[in-house]
């Protein structure tokens, strides 16, 4: 069998629906990519991991000095609740946090630009902010046309700095609050933590000659709220699934491990728990390849390698010979390849980045609808991917050496929060 794009754009279009970590339409995705992957006629199965997860049962926020008005907000999972009848208290807005802003958070509703970043959520914590407020989107969004972002504080947050009451707003409330001099706030927010199920896929096809030397696929197939996730990264999910059909049909010299990753948005939690459940045959990983969003009509196919120099110059090679261009760079990415570095497995993440003002991605434009992916473009990274994966597979001697690069080490070191980044402010 070989690969194909309208059946893998296909696929895609039957798994375009919200697919969040821990919930019921994840798990249908999980089932539905078993089936496909059983269908190849391989032996398929599913491993599932607990996910910390929160619900929100209601969050307000009302601007009571020197005016008064109510904001649609929301509220942050695995926020802490405000006590019965809220919380009131002055608000500040602290803009990027510099020391001259920390004098001034103690005790009260502070407002950061952009997103809750570690660095920022610590730096607020030790300083004694009452609680957080972050905004998302632009000041020209409409609120029709627009959801305002559920966020959630993360278990790298929690675990070494504690837990805080957060909520998000729109950027267009957000300058009208800074803009109207908004002094006191009456915030609400009921919360719970809960523990979740999510679930990777997995599949494999053993190799002819070389069976103890493996080569790692893998995929997300999860997604954001309010987001079908079709881009980010249903994309690379049927890219995947269309490796396995071509490989289950054409047996690789090497052993192939096929992995579609769950809850990778919440902080790669899917490739996390399978690289500790899978730790004793790591040593015989010799590649991992990653797909993370596809299909960008218009835009640029990108290849970050998490190895050496070298297998850079290998990958570059092999794109040219294709001839399709693609950058290919020494550099971390922010997906799921990220645990299998850590483990000293060189990866490489294959992407196709959309055109600035051509790509959606974490909000509800990522869908079919936009018409900003389409099959032909889903092919380049299909393309890319079945002549790399054929190449490794089948090569005498493998060409890529078990080897990180020294920094990329440290980018893996600072991404996963066991050294401070040089960046932090």
């Amino acid at each position: 069998m070989e690969v194909s794009a309208r059946r893998a754009f296909a696929l895609l279009k039957s798994l375009a629906f919200e697919r969040l970590s821990g919930s019921d339409a994840e798990k249908c995705a999980a089932e539905t990519l078993l089936a496909e992957a059983q269908g190849c006629g391989v032996d398929a199965h599913i491993e599932e991991f607990s996910v910390p997860c929160g619900r929100v049962g209601s969050a307000r926020l009302v601007v009571t000095a020197p005016y008064q008005k109510e904001y649609a907000v929301t509220g942050y999972e695995r926020s802490l609740s405000t006590p019965e009848g809220g919380l009131d208290a002055d608000f500040y807005y602290a803009e990027d946090l510099l020391p001259a802003h920390l004098l001034h958070v103690k005790g009260k509703i502070v407002m950061i630009n952009g997103r809750l970043r570690r660095a920022d959520y610590e730096k607020l914590q030790k300083a004694g902010a009452a609680a957080i407020l972050t905004f998302s989107g632009t000041t020209l969004d409409r609120p029709s046309e627009t959801d305002c972002d559920i966020r959630k504080l993360r278990e790298t947050m929690t675990e070494p700095f504690g837990f805080a009451v957060a909520l998000n707003m729109r950027a267009a409330d957000a300058a009208e609050i800074v803009r109207r001099g908004a002094a006191r706030m009456h915030i609400e927010i009921d919360s719970e933590c809960v523990e979740g199920t999510s679930r990777n896929v997995c599949a494999v096809i053993p190799g002819t000659q070389y069976p103890d030397e493996i080569i790692s696929f893998g995929a997300h197939y999860d997604s954001v709220h309010f987001s079908t996730g079709v881009y980010d990264n249903m994309s690379g999910s049927v890219i995947n699934m269309e490796l396995l059909r071509y490989f289950a049909t054409h047996r690789p010299a090497r052993t192939m491990k096929f992995n579609w990753f769950g809850s990778e948005e919440q902080g790669l939690l899917g490739s996390k728990a399978w690289t500790a459940a899978h730790a004793e045959e790591l040593s015989k990983h010799v590649l991992m390849i990653n797909v993370d969003v596809a299909a960008a009509t218009l835009g640029h196919n990108i290849a970050p390698v998490l190895a050496t120099q070298e297998a850079v110059g290998y990958v570059d090679a092999l794109m040219c010979e294709l001839g399709v261009p693609c950058k290919v760079k020494l550099d971390i990415y922010s997906s799921d390849c990220v645990p299998f570095a850590d483990h000293g497995v060189p990866a490489i993440n294959l992407c196709r980045f959309g055109a600035s003002g051509a790509d959606y991605i974490h909000d509800r434009r990522d869908n079919l609808k936009s018409g900003y992916i389409d099959e032909k473009a889903l092919d380049i990274t299909l393309q890319q991917a079945l002549y790399l994966a054929k190449r490794v597979a089948n090569a005498a001697v493998f060409p890529i050496k078990r080897e990180i690069a020294d920094e990329i080490r440290d980018k893996v070191d600072t991404y996963l929060f066991r050294k401070e980044s040089k960046d932090k402010k």
